[in-house]
């Protein structure tokens, strides 16, 4: 395992197991570990997978919960093929205590595959 992929495993918190040859799927990254990888390399600010928000956009709404008193988690995929490249094709919220947040939330998350909002957690993924 090289360097690279080691300080990548550091940040998700998972050990790297292949997903599909060339790529890992990963959950639960925090908004602290989505920073890390912008501040590594690992992404970049405009990186978005399909129609979901780039990795900037993740980061300003997971801020905007802590803001709130909500915890953002992300979900993705790490393409090792070269150096990795990290998407986020997820967002789950939990801890809302207002109900207009819950309305910023599919406001943000537009043009998501899926999407539950609910009293218990808010969740959104992109395909």
């Amino acid at each position: 395992m090289t360097e690279n992929s080691q300080r990548l495993e550091e940040i998700l918190g998972t050990a790297i197991v292949e997903y599909t040859p060339n790529a890992i799927k990963f959950t639960g990254l925090s908004l602290d570990g989505l920073e890390q990888l912008l501040a590594s390399g690992y992404t970049t600010e405009n990186t978005s997978y399909n129609a979901a928000p780039t990795t900037a956009k993740f980061i300003e709404f997971g801020r905007c919960c802590v803001s709130m008193g909500a915890v953002a988690t992300f979900d993705g995929v790490a393409f090792t093929c070269q150096d990795a490249d990290v998407v986020i094709d997820a967002i789950k919220v939990v801890g809302v205590q207002n109900l207009d947040f819950a309305g910023e939330f599919v406001k943000f998350t537009r043009g998501c595959d899926e999407i539950e909002v609910s009293s218990q957690r808010l969740f959104a993924w992109w395909d």
